[in-house]
């Protein structure tokens, strides 16, 4: 090789070695950067996962019979951040050498700063967008449970009680008798949607008879040892006990025909006696007092309308008039049957042990003779030998996926649902919630009466009494009807993470 060629390839080989020192040092970075991405990304990954573990240990705390230092449903506010008393409560978990407490939450510059809190209360009406100084209102502030202390990785959790504001997400727009949407006013929740305070709901509260529970808001605020934060926002309300507003509630028309007979008054509270003239007198089963409208639901309440009864048709209620009509429908049907049907425990009847085939579009179930829903053989007499507190009254929830037609005297307690239309024909004795999106009606056939004791929920619905030789007995019962179970924590209506 000439001397001026062996130069040529010296330089050559230079560059070569440049270029390939340039792409392991590329290599590199490249390298470097990812595995920064993916740690920045872990790192704020778990702190996403701690500031939800945060959250959903609150809610599990405010389970009804929690016991002990895990037990947190008597600590929470008990109002609105703005008012007196109770307003803000911080469920705070130090690690070792840590201070989260009501100081350094509230202060601003530390790490623990609850910086969110404003922006939130300004939204809702509870503060003034330049005077919002944390805490709003009382403060109070508890240590995690010793159980869980140090095993999660959340700092703080921020429990309020919700309230209305113009903007999603705060906005709630269902206030039974007001068109208008109120601000700053307190949410509740009816066991299918979140309403506003006033106008018809005059109370809120998780006592275990409310209609209708509070919404609370749960804020969970994480940090990590590489300084990864994040905040995640939950809310959280009791399912409070299902009250039908009559002892049959009708989205549709509803059609009346024959021997009917429907009593609002409270089985469960109320005592009816009909004298030989046909005069029925109800009394408090426990002062002997009359019973009046604190004891009792409408006969029948119907989003629609409803036919005149004949004089063959009795309506009893405490309520005047005991037959209402053209009334705002309080049911999310679907969120409500979709409740039940997920519960554990619930019964399809195309299983054991009734094995039934249910096919078609829409669906049908056919004919069933001698229907027993429930835990047999203690199904209750008719009527109930003890109205305040019959076996087995919600032991199983029996759910139907398409029409079905019952006959020749179907008998069960709990709760019945049917995805579909329901024929009763020839006969029902029923303790307990019959929930239809159908059409429920009653064709007759047969000298057998049907008796139910509890209430029935009817999506579309035609009430037609057409039994011969017999008649229809529906009877309000409040203890038929599911209550609130106190070994769940409160329901997840929303989460979101927050921004700030």
């Amino acid at each position: 090789m000439r001397r001026n060629e062996r130069g040529i390839a010296l330089v050559t080989s230079i560059l070569a070695l440049m270029v390939l020192t340039g792409l392991a040092v590329g290599l590199v970075y490249m390298t470097s950067a990812e595995t920064m991405i993916n740690d920045n990304y872990k790192n704020s990954q778990q702190a996403y996962d701690a500031a939800l573990a945060g959250l959903q240990n609150v809610r599990e705390r405010m389970t009804p019979n929690a016991a002990g230092t895990h037990a947190i449903l008597a600590s929470l506010p008990a109002g609105l951040p703005g008012t007196p008393g109770n307003t803000i409560l911080y469920v705070t978990n130090p690690r070792a050498g840590e201070a989260v407490n009501s100081n350094t939450i509230t202060t601003n510059g530390s790490a623990y700063y609850d910086k969110e809190v404003c922006s939130e209360l300004v939204a809702q009406g509870r503060a003034a967008a330049n005077a919002c100084v944390p805490p709003l209102g009382n403060t109070t502030t508890i240590v995690e449970d010793p159980a869980a202390l140090n095993t999660l990785n959340y700092k703080w959790v921020r429990v309020t009680l919700k309230a209305n504001a113009g903007g999603a997400p705060y906005y709630t727009n269902n206030n039974p008798g007001s068109s208008t949407p109120v601000n700053q006013t307190q949410v509740c929740w009816d066991g299918t949607q979140q309403v506003l305070l006033g106008g018809a709901i005059t109370s809120c509260s998780n006592d275990p008879a409310s209609v209708y529970t509070p919404v609370y808001q749960l804020t969970s605020m994480s940090l990590t040892p590489t300084n990864s934060t994040r905040m995640v926002q939950m809310e959280v309300a009791l399912d409070p006990p299902l009250n039908t507003r009559g002892a049959v509630d009708s989205q549709d028309h509803v059609t009346l025909n024959g021997k009917l007979d429907v009593n609002g008054y409270d089985y469960c509270q109320c005592d009816c006696v009909t004298d030989k003239s046909g005069n029925t007198t109800c009394t408090n089963r426990t002062t002997g007092a009359a019973c009046t409208d604190a004891n009792s639901n409408y006969a029948i309440y119907a989003s629609n309308t409803v036919d005149n009864p004949n004089t063959s048709e009795t309506f009893l209620s405490g309520k005047t008039p005991p037959v209402v009509q053209n009334q705002p429908w309080p049911y999310d049907l679907d969120s409500l049957v979709s409740q039940f049907v997920s519960a554990p425990g619930t019964v399809p009847v195309t299983g054991s042990p009734y094995n039934w085939s249910c096919t078609g579009t829409p669906p049908s179930c056919g004919n069933h003779a001698n229907g027993k829903f429930g835990v047999p053989p203690d199904f209750p007499p008719s009527p109930p030998s003890n109205p305040t507190g019959p076996a087995n009254m919600a032991s199983q929830t029996t759910y139907i996926p398409g029409d079905v037609q019952l006959t020749a005297g179907a008998t069960g307690n709990g709760i019945l649902i049917v995805n579909g239309n329901l024929d009763i024909h020839g006969g029902l004795d029923f303790y307990g919630l019959i929930i239809v999106t159908g059409v429920v009606s009653f064709t007759g056939g047969g000298s057998n009466k049907v008796n139910i004791y509890g209430g029935i929920i009817a999506g579309q619905q035609s009430v037609v009494d057409n039994i011969l030789g017999g008649g229809a007995n529906i009877i309000f019962d409040r203890c038929a009807l599911p209550q609130r179970n106190n070994n769940q924590p409160p329901r997840i209506l929303a989460t979101r993470e927050l921004v700030f």
